[in-house]
Order: C-alpha cells, then structure tokens, then sequence
C-alpha cells in the first residue's frame, strides 16, 4: 500500500514539474510573440512614412500620385507656397519618423532584444 501511495505522490510531481516546464515554455512563446507584432507593427508604420515622403517628393516635382493612378503623368508646377507647405509637411514627418524610431529602439531595449 505504501509503495502505491509512494508512486502516485512521485506521479503528481512528476506531473507538476512538466506542467511548470510546459508554463514557462508558453510565456516564452508568448514573449516572443508579443516581440514579433511590436516589430511588424513598427515595420507597417515604417513603410506608411516612407509612401508618405515619397508622395511628398513627387508633390515638390510637380507631380500628383491620384493622377498616375488615372495614367495622367502631366506635370504641374507647385507654387511657392504649396513648395514651402509640402516642405513642413516633409520635415513633420521626418521628425515624426525619427520619433517613432527612437520609441521602438526603447520598447526592444525594455524587452531586452538588441
């Protein structure tokens, strides 16, 4: 009877170890998902900004990217004032990127990805 009782008490450590080993491996998993959609999340608005200054760059040559889309690749010239609006417009969001990857590099450094 005692060596019964002895191997059920073995068995539920046994198991509660597994279960401990199963537990940290999930957090891990979690973890590293937790990173992965940080970084993709970082990557989308990236590549948002990067469309963005490239719009912006066309805008200053004088083009427009709703008339490419309609095969229009006509040229216009920008005045001075939407030249100087498109220019500010360009350095918000050149402060804007810089910002976001300043917070991003702070969020990996917290999580301690290098």
């Amino acid at each position: 009877m005692k060596i019964a009782i002895m191997v059920v008490f073995l068995g539920l450590i046994g198991y509660l170890l597994e279960q401990r080993r199963h537990i940290k491996f999930l957090e891990n998993v979690n973890y590293n998902q937790e990173t992965h959609d940080i970084m993709t999340a970082h990557q989308l608005e990236l590549t948002k900004q990067k469309v963005k200054m490239l719009e912006l760059t066309l805008s200053m040559f004088g083009y427009n990217v709703e008339r490419f889309e309609a095969s229009d690749f006509t040229k216009h010239e920008p005045s001075e004032e939407q030249l100087q609006e498109i220019w500010e417009e360009y350095q918000q969001l050149q402060r804007k990127s810089r910002s976001d990857n300043i917070k991003f590099e702070t969020q990996l450094e917290l999580r301690g990805v290098e």
